[in-house]
């Protein structure tokens, strides 16, 4: 079927073309209308542009664990220039909350705008929804953690606030939230961060009292790879005992060996004997954040003495488990009750009308 061809030549429009004699007509000369001009208005304020939302990337060339000295050196930097004073617990529960923060993926490095626009009450209010968070999955590790989250129910002074938000700003802007903003367990296990700020913020004379030292990841990346192989007798269920643990660094490294033969550190059975609160609480939260599983238990305890601390530890978890439980059936008929009783306020409203 024939078709139209838009784009042909037409004879009003080809000079060349020839019309008959009979038909030739003088076209009228059209002038030309000015376009219409705008109507001038009073200038308003030019639109602002919106600000980039700051990125604090790491650095090139730093290996995960010098990512996280780094990170771990700059808060402790803050709480000293800050003078914080000997409770340690706050700047290590400060760093501990923010590496916590549930939400991971590609965006977590860009909540860093929102974290330091926060004011310092603001911040440890987030602190508190991140601990409250991870109580309703883990409650029994929290519950270990307590000694570095406790502070946060206090009337903290101007000044702790000051120094909480100080130390705050200086892991965010030292690459936290994107060293932990990872939701690959693998990536977030790469690094202790716990351990580099115990590390940093206990003096040498207490770390010599407590024989607490903290064992270079290599060394543990190699006592994993000799104790575990092929990783060939490890099946669900596999138990790993750590009776010094300290933060977890050990546990660490055999998590990552069991990763890299294809088997998931959460098939098996973890528990950690620390005898420093502080560093079993950083323990605590290292297991929440490298993904261990529901079946990683910390006791802060003196592994010598004559206990079963696997036992005691699964004591204590079974009971806490009860009183989740208990708390979120409570809370689950509170929220019931309050939509029962709107809806009858609505329905008493309405026939009143």
């Amino acid at each position: 079927m024939p078709q139209l061809n838009l784009f042909a030549q037409q004879p009003d429009d080809d000079d060349d073309f020839q019309m008959p004699a009979a038909q030739v007509r003088t076209r009228p000369r059209l002038t030309p209308v000015p376009a219409p001009q705008p109507t001038p208005s009073t200038p308003g304020p030019a639109p602002t542009a919106k600000p980039a939302l700051r990125r604090y990337p790491v650095p090139c060339n730093l290996r995960p664990q010098q990512t996280a000295q780094r990170i771990a050196e700059a808060a402790v930097d803050a709480w000293h220039r800050h003078h914080g004073g000997g409770r340690m617990e706050i700047p290590v529960g400060v760093v501990a909350a923010l590496s916590l923060w549930p939400r991971k993926g590609p965006d977590a490095p860009l909540q860093a705008d929102f974290m330091l626009g926060l004011d310092a009450a603001d911040l440890v209010q987030l602190m508190r929804e991140c601990w409250a968070y991870w109580w309703m999955r883990r409650p029994h590790l929290v519950n270990r953690a307590a000694p570095i989250a406790s502070w946060m129910e206090e009337d903290l002074s101007s000044h702790e606030l000051t120094c909480v938000k100080a130390v705050a700003h200086a892991a965010i802007t030292n690459s936290l939230l994107v060293v932990t903003g990872s939701m690959d367990p693998y990536d977030l296990a790469e690094c202790d961060l716990m351990s580099w700020m115990v590390t940093g913020l206990r003096s040498r004379g207490s770390q010599k009292w407590l024989g607490e030292f903290h064992t270079p990841p290599e060394i543990c990346e190699l006592m994993a790879r000799l104790e575990l192989g092929d990783c060939s007798q490890v099946e669900p269920g596999f138990s790993f005992l750590e009776p010094a643990g300290g933060t977890g660094g050990m546990l660490r490294a055999a998590a990552q060996h069991l990763r890299e033969h294809k088997i998931d550190p959460a098939t098996c059975r973890w528990h950690l004997t620390e005898i420093d609160p502080i560093a079993a609480a950083g323990a605590a939260v290292n297991m929440m954040l490298w993904g261990m599983g529901q079946n990683a238990t910390v006791w802060c305890g003196d592994s010598l003495a004559p206990v079963d601390t696997a036992r005691l530890a699964l004591e204590e978890k079974a009971g806490i488990f009860e009183h989740r439980d208990r708390v979120e059936s409570a809370m689950a008929m509170a929220f019931a009750i309050g939509q029962a009783e709107r809806l009858i306020a609505g329905v008493t409203a309405e026939r009143a009308a």
